[in-house]
Formats: structure tokens, C-alpha cells, sequence
């Protein structure tokens, strides 16, 4: 190998090491619904100390795929503001490549692992994930532990300033199976649940680029100097 190729070698594998494990600096927001507020929340009824699983389906923007960051707004409130302190959450992703036509939540993507949960209004950011999703996916929260005279639930806002959603939500039923379903007071809302995702390319693409553009240098060079 001449000195050239070697120092080439050297560069591309530098630079593929780096790109390959840090790309935060390319981050970008591929959906938002925090902008929004309706002043409107989503508290479905408890259910043997514990509310139905629930979520929405959000269409991203743009190309990047890999999550790094995703944060969701809720609520928790019991008789005086005050609960019994046993209340826990829990966050999944989902592909929709479930059902009779193929467009229920199924394939899970991510599964946070159970959290405790705050009274009041609050929010859950989840960093430092690695999750790749396709364009269109189903992020859905479990809440246990909810007792009878006790309440929580997501925060709507709508519309969302990047990406979009349905205006229905998903819940699963008891047979494991998923139904859409509407706000069907005498004045509905789009039920468009408070969430922020922050997604960068797959570490892949900008090797590639960057591998490509290293050799398109070196070619050139070379060329040169025969010439």
C-alpha cells in the first residue's frame, strides 16, 4: 500500500467511526404536538386499577427514522389533587402491520419499561434512544394502578405544527385486538395526543456519503497527478 492509499484508509475509517457513533449533531424534529394546547385531556375510566392501553398514530416528516428523543404530556389527579402514590406508566412503539387489514398497532418497537408517575400536569422525555421506526407508527402509554376515584390521561393539542395524525386514537380492547375511536361529545375534539419526537438519519447513510465523497476526492487527485 502506498503512503496516499494508506492515509486515505486511515481518513474513511476516522471518519466512518465517528459518523457511526455520534450523529446528535444532525438531529431533527420529525413530528410536534406541543404547540397547540386545546385545554382538552383524554382520561379514559379505570378498569380493575388500571386504564386500557391507548395511543395515536403520527406521521413523521422529512427522512430521519432513528428516534433520540420523544416526550408525551400527561395528567394525574385524585380527591384533593392527591393519590395513593402507586401509579405507574408505561410507553411503546408500534408498527400498524396488525389486524384483519393490516393496519392495527402489532409489531412493538420499543417498550420503556414501567415509570412512576407524578400528580399534576407532566411531562416524560425519554433520551439517549436508538429506535428506528417507519413513516407512520403508533406510540401508545398504559397507565396501572389508577384507582376508582382517582383520574389520568394524555393532553390533546391539535394541529401539529411538524408531521400530522389522525384525528382518532387507538385503544386495545380486551381480547388484544385494537379498535379507532373518536371524541363523541356534543362538541369533539381531535383527539391528536401532546407528543415531540426528535429522530437523526441511520448511522449508515452518512458513512456512505462521506466514504463516497472521500473516494470522489482521492479519484480526482490521482487523475490529476497522471494527467
Amino acid at each position: 500500500m502506498t503512503r496516499t492509499k494508506a492515509h486515505l484508509s486511515i481518513c474513511i475509517g476516522l471518519l466512518s467511526a465517528a459518523l457511526l457513533g455520534n450523529t446528535a449533531g444532525f438531529a431533527a424534529v420529525v413530528y410536534n404536538n406541543t404547540q397547540n394546547n386545546l385545554n382538552r385531556s383524554f382520561a379514559p375510566a379505570a378498569v380493575n386499577g388500571a386504564t386500557p392501553q391507548f395511543g395515536d398514530q403520527v406521521f413523521l416528516t422529512g427522512s430521519d427514522r432513528r428516534i433520540t428523543d420523544f416526550q408525551f404530556e400527561y395528567f394525574l389527579t385524585g380527591p384533593g389533587g392527591a393519590t395513593s402514590g402507586n401509579e405507574t406508566g408505561e410507553l411503546f412503539f408500534h408498527r400498524n402491520d396488525a389486524g384483519t387489514t393490516g393496519i392495527e398497532p402489532g409489531t412493538q418497537l420499543y417498550r420503556s419499561g414501567e415509570f412512576s408517575l407524578s400528580t399534576g400536569f407532566q411531562t416524560v422525555v425519554a433520551q439517549a434512544l436508538s429506535v428506528t421506526v417507519p413513516s407512520t407508527f403508533t406510540w401508545s402509554v398504559i397507565f396501572r394502578g389508577i384507582e376508582a376515584n382517582e383520574q389520568a390521561g394524555l393532553l390533546i393539542y391539535n394541529p401539529p405544527t411538524v408531521g400530522s395524525s389522525f384525528d382518532d386514537f387507538w385503544q386495545r380492547n380486551a381480547n388484544g385486538t385494537w379498535s379507532t375511536l373518536l371524541d363523541t361529545t356534543a362538541s369533539p375534539v381531535p383527539m391528536n395526543f401532546a407528543a415531540r419526537i426528535t429522530a437523526v438519519p441511520e448511522p449508515g447513510t452518512y458513512a456512505l456519503a462521506a466514504i463516497g465523497g472521500l473516494f470522489l476526492i482521492a479519484a480526482r487527485r490521482f487523475k490529476r497527478r497522471s494527467a
